[in-house]
């Protein structure tokens, strides 16, 4: 009996199956994706840490850095320049953030950039737009002869060259210059020019400038209507105008002066202009004597009528003007009545030589 007993035994354990406890694998489950959200949390929390300590780097910025972005370069070639430089920590970061700020281009210039940088704030910095051209300042004072203009450029831009200055000035053009005249005398005008970096050894662009705005000025005042207005070609104001600039002290004789030169070229008389003679000679302030007075020069006045043959300096915008617009008077006299430079005028010789004795009386010249 025991040996049935047996058997039957070992045939139930052949049938009997062994069943999983149930809900096991849903707790497996579970935990997988359990650890797949925090490795995800971790990995997305590390690439913000990432892209954090990329967009602002720890630390303060450094010292600001010039940089120079050429022109045609896209906001991508920027980010390169950038992260080259130091500014910034990455330039694929740079490219995308400037993509989520809708920046799409950057103006070409120079920019002073600190290193370091959080990038909204180069960004920031990048929009203001690059630095104006750094440039040095030249003053051309009115009254200035051709050799003094060169004397003061060479005194003041010390990268001009002596030669390629006189050459620039043997070339310059203008449309003020009558067909024949070699002068340059009078044909530039006398204001501050900026020499922009990279022009520093460019002596012709300055003297260009120089011409050009000469004849902007002249434009501007109406001298393309000098012989409707005067009677009296372009130059000759331009000559004439010289002469007020040497002769006036005051602004409020230059017309005066201008209307006695009128009147006087009118009425055929010499102009007798001291400033003339020294120009002939040479010499800008010196006083004259009476053999200076009988030099042989076509720009002696006191000997020759009518215009000197070119301008004897370089007349300001108020010369100019005055040329063109002499005020309305019969005066063919003027001299010297007051400290300050103010002219006496009037159309009778005995009453200027009235005004002459009672200013040399005064001692306001020899």
């Amino acid at each position: 009996m025991s040996d049935e007993w047996d058997d039957s035994w070992d045939s139930a354990e052949d049938e009997y199956v062994k069943l999983p406890r149930e809900g096991s694998w849903i707790r497996r489950l579970v935990l997988v994706l359990v650890v797949l959200v925090v490795l995800g949390v971790i990995l997305v929390g590390g690439a913000a840490l990432y892209v954090q300590g990329k967009l602002d780097p720890s630390g303060e910025p450094g010292e600001a850095v010039r940089v120079e972005v050429p022109s045609g370069y896209t906001v991508t070639d920027v980010g390169t320049l950038l992260a080259e430089e130091g500014v910034i920590s990455d330039a694929t970061v740079f490219r995308y953030y400037a993509r989520s700020k809708d920046v799409s281009r950057v103006d070409a210039g120079e920019y002073e950039l600190p290193i370091n940088s959080a990038m909204w704030d180069v960004l920031d910095l990048l929009a203001e737009g690059p630095l104006p051209p750094s440039f040095e300042e030249v003053v051309i004072p009115e009254g200035l002869r051709i050799d003094e203009v060169s004397a003061r450029l060479l005194d003041q831009v010390p990268t001009f060259e002596r030669a390629e200055l006189l050459s620039a000035l043997a070339g310059v053009d203008s449309s003020l210059r009558p067909e024949g005249q070699t002068s340059l005398e009078g044909l530039l005008f006398p204001a501050g020019y900026r020499i922009e970096e990279g022009d520093e050894a460019d002596e012709a662009k300055l003297v260009g400038q120089m011409a050009a705005q000469l004849e902007a000025v002249t434009d501007e005042l109406g001298y393309d209507q000098s012989q409707e207005l005067v009677g009296r070609s372009p130059y000759e104001l331009l000559i004439i105008a010289s002469l007020i600039e040497e002769e006036a002290r005051v602004p409020g004789d230059q017309a005066k002066i201008s209307r006695v030169i009128h009147n006087r070229l009118e009425q055929g008389m010499k102009l007798e202009i001291d400033a003339t003679v020294l120009f002939a000679r040479g010499a800008h302030t010196e006083e004259l004597t009476r053999t200076d007075l009988e030099i042989d020069s076509p720009y002696n006045t006191r000997r020759n009528p009518g215009l000197p043959p070119t301008p004897i300096a370089l007349p300001g915008r108020g010369a100019l003007d005055a040329a063109l617009h002499p005020a309305e008077g019969d005066w063919l006299f003027y001299v010297l009545a007051e400290e300050d430079g103010t002219h006496f005028f009037t159309s009778d010789y005995d009453e200027f030589l009235n005004a002459k004795n009672a200013a040399q009386d005064a001692g306001l010249f020899p």
